[in-house]
């Protein structure tokens, strides 16, 4: 049998599309339009403590302030790249639900985000050493909240079977731009939002966002142990609830010490 490389090209100069079926014109586009104005102009999104996200390898940053209709994730991966001394480029966790909504799945993956399955999550984070943002609800860091919805999560069951360190992201504004006056009980359990333009804007709620002041807060890394007797999920229990805790600790603080939610 002849040569591969005989046979397969090495460089594909027209592909447009990565493995992970990211476009790069697209989340160009996406990053230089609306992330740009959204970071700069929108919401004036300031990350501190930028330097303690590592300069190479894989990492999990989690962030406070996700939601279904929230844009923190996008957010932070912009901070990301805009303020970090490397301007590394994170990846965005979206759960498996998401991306198969009918119309999501298709704009979601070429925007750049990766579904939530723990052996594609620990290629990501373990082989090709890329940073990874998962944003979890701000009011389910509460101990029982962690172990129900981070400790169970695919992205933290991959930062511990890889060992990569998790780095807790503190957020403020990210609750004020659409705060959620309440939630719908639907089938299986889930709870609908209800905020001030979902759901009777529809689709259109996705820009209906408030001005609010975004600060973000890069904390200490968390770092899985990596020991052959380590009880894994027992680990990644450990890791949900440190990382829930210092959220929530530094969330606190960072409220009762800003000024107005729309200036900081």
């Amino acid at each position: 049998m002849g040569d591969a490389r005989d046979i397969l090209p090495v460089v594909e100069p027209d592909r447009d599309l990565d493995d992970w079926g990211r476009s790069a014109r697209l989340s160009g586009a996406l990053d230089r339009t609306l992330w740009e104005a959204a970071h700069k102009l929108w919401f004036r999104v300031e990350l501190q403590q930028a330097d303690r996200i590592p300069s190479t390898g894989g990492a999990l940053l989690v962030v406070n302030g996700g939601g279904v209709l929230s844009p923190i994730g996008p957010l932070v991966a912009k901070a990301v790249r805009e303020d970090h001394p490397r301007r590394r480029d994170p990846r965005l966790c979206v759960d498996r639900g998401v991306l198969d909504q009918p119309g999501l799945s298709v704009l979601l993956t070429r925007a750049g985000a990766v579904g939530a399955q723990v052996d594609d999550l620990a290629r990501l984070l373990g082989d090709e050493g890329s940073l990874l943002v998962l944003s979890t609800r701000t009011d389910r860091l509460h101990d029982e909240g962690a172990t129900e919805g981070l400790a169970g999560h695919p992205a933290l069951v991959a930062a511990v079977r890889t060992g990569v360190p998790i780095i807790p992201i503190a957020a403020v504004g990210a609750d004020d731009a659409q705060p959620v006056l309440g939630r719908l009980p639907l089938p299986g359990g889930r709870r609908l939002p209800v905020t001030l333009a979902f759901p009777h804007l529809g689709p259109l709620a996705l820009l209906a966002y408030l001005p609010a002041k975004i600060r973000l807060r890069a904390l200490s890394p968390l770092l899985p142990d990596t020991d052959a007797g380590t009880d894994p999920d027992a680990e990644v229990e450990r890791l949900a609830l440190s990382t829930a805790r210092r959220l929530r600790h530094e969330h606190a603080d960072m409220r009762r010490t800003r000024g107005s939610r729309w200036v900081g």
